[in-house]
């Protein structure tokens, strides 16, 4: 059965359309299952893992994951690219526009009894970049968190900006983060929205594993959350500024 519902998630992202989430909900009744279908849809759509956007970094958040840990979705190529990037609305479902905070990790960081402390993860980390995040869900805006966790957690695509790899001198704490539309300012947010540092939340899912397709490995991306309130996504020029981070700039086609 999850291999059906891999082959129908893949099917609707091709399409950009939304699954019937009735029938298929009932077949995740667990994170492991719905990590299962996570590595199967990247099998089908033939793409390898580029890395991870965390969530349910919060008991309330958790609940609706039927869990007591943080979940992750993986960033399939080649739906992750690099700033400057182009995309067309029109290869989305229901996309939202979010500023995130993400890190570029220089080692493996297998799944281990013994928790992983956050000196382990800050040396783990080669580089932190700004991004914007398109989340995308092919499930009904009502459908059960399992099966938005099984579609990879609603990503569409992910933007990278440039790396930077001199990153302990930043303030990760205290990040200023604007979104701009065709230069006009749209959001404000801080990076202290994510557990008030980032970094905590690349420890949290290093100490949430096992996760699908391998886990954590050296080159991956880890994005964090969004820094900035959730814009419905629209045709024109965005881009986010992360002051010392630097920025990133997408242009969306109608």
């Amino acid at each position: 059965m999850s291999i059906e519902l891999a082959d129908t998630l893949a099917r609707a992202r091709a399409e950009a359309r939304t699954i019937e989430a009735v029938q298929m909900a009932a077949r995740v009744a667990s994170v492991d299952e719905a990590y299962r279908i996570q590595s199967q849809l990247a099998a089908r759509l033939g793409h390898s893992v580029q890395g991870w956007k965390v969530t349910a970094l919060n008991i309330e958040q958790q609940r609706g994951y039927l869990t007591n840990r943080p979940v992750a979705g993986a960033l399939l190529a080649p739906f992750v690219q690099t700033a400057p990037a182009a995309l067309s609305a029109k290869q989305f479902v229901v996309p939202l526009l979010e500023c995130e905070v993400a890190f570029v990790l220089g080692a493996d960081l297998p799944a281990r009894q013994q928790a992983y402390t956050h000196t382990e993860i800050e040396a783990a980390v080669e580089a932190v970049l700004p991004a914007i995040e398109i989340a995308d869900s092919r499930c009904p805006a009502d459908a059960p968190g399992l099966l938005k966790l099984a579609d990879s957690m609603g990503n569409g695509a992910f933007i990278a900006g440039a790396p930077v790899r001199d990153w302990r001198k930043l303030d990760l704490e205290s990040l200023a983060v604007t979104l701009t539309h065709n230069n006009s300012i749209i959001e404000r947010g801080r990076s202290a929205r994510i557990l008030g540092n980032p970094l905590l939340a690349v420890v949290a899912l290093a100490n949430a594993q096992p996760l699908p397709a391998g886990g954590l490995k050296r080159g991956h991306i880890v994005t964090t959350g969004t820094c900035t309130t959730p814009v419905p996504l629209k045709a024109g020029v965005y881009a986010g500024e992360f002051g010392a981070l630097g920025h990133v700039r997408l242009d969306v086609g109608a």
